[in-house]
């Protein structure tokens, strides 16, 4: 007999990964956002950047990215003008709204995480934080 999926590390990561982000994205939509809108925020914090690098830095595709940037325009979070480099790129900066909105997402989404990992001690919290980042380190 064929071992279940439901028994396999692997499985069980992709679905609480799919749980963490239904229940994150559920906290940030009374913010009007996504946990794509975030992650793509947080990369504009400080700088500004092609929407080619933010498409690299984010993981989202292109047609992503527009949607993305798109709803963070219309929200007055972020700004796209003409490269002064690069008269073909558009660069994307983020506002003082956008940052603000920011924070807030953050605060909401640190409160999530608390109630996620509600059931494991502080010490198996960090233990699944170094495994989680060391994953990711060497396979990312």
């Amino acid at each position: 007999m064929e071992p279940r999926l439901d028994t396999q590390t692997g499985y069980l990561l992709v679905k609480l990964g799919a749980l963490a982000g239904a229940r994150f994205d559920g906290v940030l939509a009374p913010l009007g956002l996504r946990g794509r809108h975030v992650r793509v925020i947080e990369e504009m914090r400080g700088a500004s950047h092609s929407q080619q690098e933010l498409c690299q830095a984010t993981g989202l595709d292109r047609t992503t990215m527009v949607a993305v940037l798109d709803d963070l325009e219309q929200r007055g979070y972020a700004r796209r003008s003409r490269s002064t480099a690069d008269r073909r790129k558009h660069v994307v900066t983020l506002t003082g709204a956008g940052e603000r909105a920011f924070k807030e997402a953050a605060q909401v989404l640190a409160e999530a995480q608390e109630a996620f990992l509600a059931p494991l001690s502080a010490e198996e919290r960090d233990q699944l934080h170094d495994l989680v980042e060391r994953l990711r380190i060497t396979t990312g």
